[in-house]
């Protein structure tokens, strides 16, 4: 790369699990040259769960083979449970710091599947909250069952409309012992009291009534998730209390660079094949995973569990490492397992010849399908209308398709080795065009952060609700609904129940009149 960039470019590399992301990133980093301006580069892994030392198979993490000499930050940088919590603004935090700690020679070349710690990191929104307060971080760090987040002060003031119920639920619902009201019919059955540190709440009388608190105090913020979504319906009722409970405005973001008066240029490398040809690959890379000791490493993250959090009910399943596990009963023991494996007992001489490991094993193959999927949605729907936006901004943002193996390393190259960028619409992939219509858009105009914030947003259907149990749509999908055979038919229903109601109000009418004719006649 010969062309003298200020200040230095960034390279991401983004793409679904499995579609060879790090292949390339390596392969961009061992192209450059010791008489480039720009001579060697370092990875900067954008991954939630490979940030954990150990645990190698779970997190899929390159081989040191695989790695091929180039150093990679981000991999292996904390233990399970410990040294607090590496969230979104934690994360953003230390790449910063990493990155500027670099020397000028160095190309960052950012690369991973969590793509929203890529796009924030990127395009940081102003109110990007970096770190929870020290003070909770060393408590996490030396106690794992110290209480994850506590208020930074009294409770802001709330509107003189809310429930006395609801009031001392949001008083104590950060603690053990959260005072749910109390629920109207019989509920699912609660989670109780533990000692974990953030309480996984399952049971949908809690997860509505932590809602309504949300919705009460902070309705925007309430608007935009799902009442089932408990862990950041209760992280919006946190940053409420951290605020002050003041308004947010709809966030903006600033773009890197922008204080120094100066632009980075960015390219973004979206690795991109279709899913017919990469379910194959993912259903090969769960089999060797099961082979290169996935469940021994299931029984090892267990282990670990009971080790910090005393036994397996007290594990924050909301935390770290410890969200790639998920929770359940086997028999009368609450247990933990990485995610579809968690009712297989661990461990076995045998376990593959466990009546239930087929199925398991299917359904992780399925779930990773799925997960594919998401993050092919989170590029479309959120990082190319952030890139979009960058642009609009002045920018000096590009975003190429690529496909994946040595057809798009070589791409990829020939792109950051040029002088003059190529046309992203015809260099790369096939459907490159199709991909990224969006970013040249010549009419009209995708929306902002701040409007996609408005069209995330959700209603309640109250004809599709039932008691303990709205039926929650996006704003986006709100006229679909309406005319949805779901919804047609609950109209239909109430219809004839307004109906059988009126019949019966008229027949006692009817009724009434009929005793008091009787009775004057008498």
């Amino acid at each position: 790369m010969t062309s003298k960039l200020s200040p230095r470019p960034v390279v991401a590399v983004v793409g679904t699990t499995g579609v060879g992301k790090s292949q390339l990133a390596v392969s961009l980093a061992r192209s450059l040259k010791e008489t480039d301006d720009i001579r060697k580069a370092v990875i900067l892994s954008a991954d939630s769960m490979q940030l954990y030392k150990g645990l190698d198979v779970i997190t899929n993490k390159v081989t040191e083979e695989e790695k091929g000499g180039v150093e990679h930050w981000g991999l292996d940088v904390v233990q399970p449970g410990e040294g607090g919590s590496w969230e979104l603004g934690r994360w953003c935090k230390e790449a910063e710091r990493k990155m500027e700690s670099l020397p000028d020679f160095t190309l960052p070349i950012i690369c991973g599947g969590t793509h929203y710690f890529i796009q924030h990191f990127l395009f940081p929104p102003k109110e990007l909250s970096f770190d929870r307060p020290r003070d909770q971080q060393e408590a996490r760090a030396s106690n794992p069952l110290a209480t994850r987040w506590t208020p930074p002060g009294p409770c802001p003031p709330t509107p003189a409309s809310m429930s006395p119920e609801l009031r001392r639920l949001l008083d104590t619902f950060w603690t053990t012992e959260a005072s749910f009201p109390e629920a109207d019919s019989a509920a699912a059955e609660s989670v109780g009291t533990s000692p974990c540190s953030r309480p996984t709440i399952t049971n949908n009388h809690e997860l509505l009534c932590l809602w309504q608190v949300l919705d009460c105090i902070d309705p925007d913020e309430a608007k935009r998730w799902h009442w089932k979504d408990g862990r950041k319906v209760r992280r919006g009722i946190e940053r409420w209390w951290e605020r002050g409970g003041r308004k947010v405005e709809p966030q903006t973001f600033t773009m890197r660079g922008a204080t120094e008066g100066r632009q980075a240029r960015t390219l973004l490398f979206w690795v991109y094949e279709s899913m017919d040809s990469l379910k194959p690959r993912l259903d090969g890379r769960v089999d060797r995973m099961v082979a290169n000791g996935l469940l021994r490493e299931i029984e090892e993250l267990r282990q670990i569990a009971i080790h910090l959090y005393g036994s397996a009910q007290n594990t924050d399943h909301s935390e770290g490492i410890f969200q790639a596990i998920g929770q359940c009963n086997v028999g009368t023991e609450l247990t933990a397992g990485y995610k579809e494996f968690a009712n297989l007992h661990l461990p076995q001489e045998h376990p593959e010849t466990d009546k239930q490991f087929q199925t398991m094993l299917d359904r992780m193959k399925v779930s990773t399908h799925q997960y594919a999927k998401s993050q092919i949605k989170w590029i479309k729907k959120q990082l190319l209308p952030a890139v979009k936006e960058a642009r609009d901004l002045g920018g000096d943002v590009h975003l190429y398709v690529v496909p994946g193996g040595p057809a798009g390393e070589a791409i990829a190259r020939t792109v950051l080795d040029g002088k003059t960028l190529p046309d992203p619409q015809t260099t790369g992939h096939p459907n490159a065009s199709l991909l990224t219509q969006s970013l040249f858009q010549v009419t009209g105009r995708i929306p902002d952060t701040a409007e996609r914030q408005i069209l995330n947003a959700r209603r309640v259907c109250d004809v599709c609700s039932e008691p303990g149990n709205p039926y929650s749509v996006k704003a986006a999908e709100w006229q679909e609904h309406l005319k949805s055979r779901i919804h047609r038919r609950e109209e239909w229903i109430e219809e004839q129940r307004r109906k059988g109601l009126a019949k019966k109000a008229a027949r006692s009418n009817l009724r009434e009149n009929g005793s008091i004719t009787e009775a004057n006649q008498a």
